[in-house]
Protein backbone atom coordinates (compact mmCIF):
# COMPACT_ATOMS: atom_id res chain seq x y z
CA UNK A 1 0.00 0.00 0.00
CA UNK A 2 1.50 3.56 -1.02
CA UNK A 3 -0.36 6.19 1.33
CA UNK A 4 0.10 9.80 0.28
CA UNK A 5 -1.42 13.11 -0.62
CA UNK A 6 0.50 14.03 -3.31
CA UNK A 7 -0.56 12.17 -6.45
CA UNK A 8 2.45 12.53 -8.24
CA UNK A 9 4.62 11.26 -5.36
CA UNK A 10 1.70 8.08 -4.72
CA UNK A 11 2.03 7.62 -8.75
CA UNK A 12 6.09 7.55 -8.84
CA UNK A 13 6.37 5.27 -5.90
CA UNK A 14 3.69 3.09 -6.84
CA UNK A 15 4.95 2.60 -10.23
CA UNK A 16 8.45 1.82 -9.12
CA UNK A 17 6.78 -1.04 -7.02
CA UNK A 18 4.93 -2.24 -9.86
CA UNK A 19 7.55 -2.73 -11.97
CA UNK A 20 9.45 -4.36 -9.26
CA UNK A 21 6.33 -6.91 -9.15
CA UNK A 22 3.74 -6.21 -6.23
CA UNK A 23 0.84 -5.53 -6.37
CA UNK A 24 0.17 -1.89 -5.25
CA UNK A 25 -2.98 -0.72 -3.35
CA UNK A 26 -3.24 3.30 -2.74
CA UNK A 27 -4.95 5.92 -0.60
CA UNK A 28 -4.39 9.51 -0.43
CA UNK A 29 -4.96 10.20 3.15
CA UNK A 30 -4.79 8.27 6.79
CA UNK A 31 -8.29 7.51 7.01
CA UNK A 32 -8.50 6.41 3.57
CA UNK A 33 -5.64 3.83 3.96
CA UNK A 34 -7.02 2.61 7.61
CA UNK A 35 -10.41 2.01 5.64
CA UNK A 36 -8.36 0.54 2.77
CA UNK A 37 -6.50 -2.40 5.53
CA UNK A 38 -10.19 -2.83 7.76
CA UNK A 39 -12.20 -3.18 4.88
CA UNK A 40 -9.81 -6.15 3.17
CA UNK A 41 -10.07 -9.69 3.69
CA UNK A 42 -7.10 -11.01 5.60
CA UNK A 43 -5.92 -13.04 2.18
CA UNK A 44 -6.24 -9.15 0.75
CA UNK A 45 -4.14 -7.28 3.14
CA UNK A 46 -1.21 -5.49 1.36
CA UNK A 47 2.27 -6.69 2.79
CA UNK A 48 3.70 -3.42 3.24
CA UNK A 49 2.99 -0.07 3.76
CA UNK A 50 4.32 3.01 2.68
CA UNK A 51 3.29 6.02 4.65
CA UNK A 52 4.03 9.94 3.94
CA UNK A 53 4.49 11.00 7.33
CA UNK A 54 2.77 14.42 6.52
CA UNK A 55 -0.77 13.55 5.46
CA UNK A 56 -3.68 16.28 5.16
CA UNK A 57 -5.74 14.31 8.37
CA UNK A 58 -3.55 12.60 10.60
CA UNK A 59 0.38 12.22 10.63
CA UNK A 60 1.76 9.26 9.06
CA UNK A 61 2.88 8.46 12.62
CA UNK A 62 -0.41 7.94 13.88
CA UNK A 63 -1.40 6.18 10.83
CA UNK A 64 1.50 3.94 11.64
CA UNK A 65 0.40 3.50 15.74
CA UNK A 66 -3.16 2.24 14.33
CA UNK A 67 -1.59 0.17 12.22
CA UNK A 68 0.36 -1.42 14.79
CA UNK A 69 -2.26 -1.37 17.62
CA UNK A 70 -4.53 -3.49 15.32
CA UNK A 71 -3.92 -7.40 15.56
CA UNK A 72 -4.82 -7.72 12.43
CA UNK A 73 -2.55 -5.47 10.71
CA UNK A 74 0.21 -5.09 14.20
CA UNK A 75 2.98 -7.18 11.57
CA UNK A 76 2.56 -5.18 8.83
CA UNK A 77 6.27 -3.30 7.73
CA UNK A 78 5.32 0.68 8.12
CA UNK A 79 8.60 2.73 5.79
CA UNK A 80 7.99 6.38 6.50
CA UNK A 81 8.89 8.62 4.14
CA UNK A 82 8.98 12.65 3.78
CA UNK A 83 11.04 15.51 1.93
CA UNK A 84 9.56 17.63 5.52
CA UNK A 85 10.38 15.90 8.28
CA UNK A 86 14.11 14.78 7.91
CA UNK A 87 15.54 16.01 10.81
CA UNK A 88 17.20 13.01 13.30
CA UNK A 89 14.10 13.43 15.89
CA UNK A 90 11.83 13.28 12.98
CA UNK A 91 13.20 9.91 11.90
CA UNK A 92 13.77 8.22 15.31
CA UNK A 93 10.11 9.53 16.32
CA UNK A 94 9.39 7.75 13.80
CA UNK A 95 10.99 4.61 14.27
CA UNK A 96 9.93 4.68 17.95
CA UNK A 97 6.76 4.87 16.86
CA UNK A 98 6.53 1.75 14.78
CA UNK A 99 8.11 2.45 11.59
CA UNK A 100 9.90 -0.12 10.48
CA UNK A 101 12.23 1.68 8.26
CA UNK A 102 12.27 5.57 7.57
CA UNK A 103 13.36 7.40 4.40
CA UNK A 104 13.66 10.67 3.23
CA UNK A 105 13.28 12.85 0.24
CA UNK A 106 14.70 12.31 -2.72
CA UNK A 107 14.29 8.82 -2.55
CA UNK A 108 16.39 6.65 -4.94
CA UNK A 109 14.34 3.77 -6.77
CA UNK A 110 16.79 1.52 -5.84
CA UNK A 111 16.77 2.41 -2.21
CA UNK A 112 13.22 2.28 -1.86
CA UNK A 113 13.03 -1.16 -3.56
CA UNK A 114 15.91 -2.40 -1.44
CA UNK A 115 14.29 -1.13 1.53
CA UNK A 116 10.91 -2.89 0.29
CA UNK A 117 12.53 -6.01 -0.37
CA UNK A 118 14.59 -5.99 3.57
CA UNK A 119 11.60 -5.49 5.12
CA UNK A 120 8.98 -7.72 3.27
CA UNK A 121 12.17 -10.48 3.61
CA UNK A 122 11.89 -10.00 7.58
CA UNK A 123 7.95 -9.47 7.41
CA UNK A 124 8.08 -12.80 6.13
CA UNK A 125 10.35 -14.95 7.24
CA UNK A 126 8.39 -14.03 11.16
CA UNK A 127 4.89 -14.89 9.39
CA UNK A 128 6.62 -18.46 8.39
CA UNK A 129 7.90 -18.48 12.13
CA UNK A 130 4.80 -18.12 13.50
CA UNK A 131 2.85 -20.33 11.15
CA UNK A 132 5.87 -23.29 12.80
CA UNK A 133 4.80 -22.61 16.42
CA UNK A 134 1.08 -22.67 15.75
CA UNK A 135 1.63 -26.17 14.29
CA UNK A 136 4.46 -27.29 17.03
CA UNK A 137 1.82 -26.26 19.18
CA UNK A 138 -0.98 -27.97 17.44
CA UNK A 139 1.32 -30.92 17.34
CA UNK A 140 2.08 -30.84 20.97
CA UNK A 141 -1.78 -30.53 21.94
CA UNK A 142 -2.39 -33.82 20.02
CA UNK A 143 0.57 -35.45 21.10
CA UNK A 144 -0.88 -34.58 24.80
CA UNK A 145 -4.70 -35.60 23.98
CA UNK A 146 -2.95 -38.81 22.70
CA UNK A 147 -0.86 -39.19 25.71
CA UNK A 148 -3.82 -38.71 28.01
CA UNK A 149 -5.88 -41.15 26.20
CA UNK A 150 -3.87 -44.11 26.49
CA UNK A 151 -4.20 -43.20 30.54
CA UNK A 152 -7.39 -43.84 30.66
CA UNK A 153 -7.61 -47.19 29.05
Amino acid sequence: MVLDDNDTKRYIVGSWLRRAGHTVVEAADGAEGLALLAGASDADLPELAVVDVRLPDMSGFEVCEQIKADPRTASLPVIHVSASAVEVSDRAQGLHRGADAYLTEPIAPDELLATVTAALRYARARRRAERLARRVAALNSSTLAVYLSLIHI
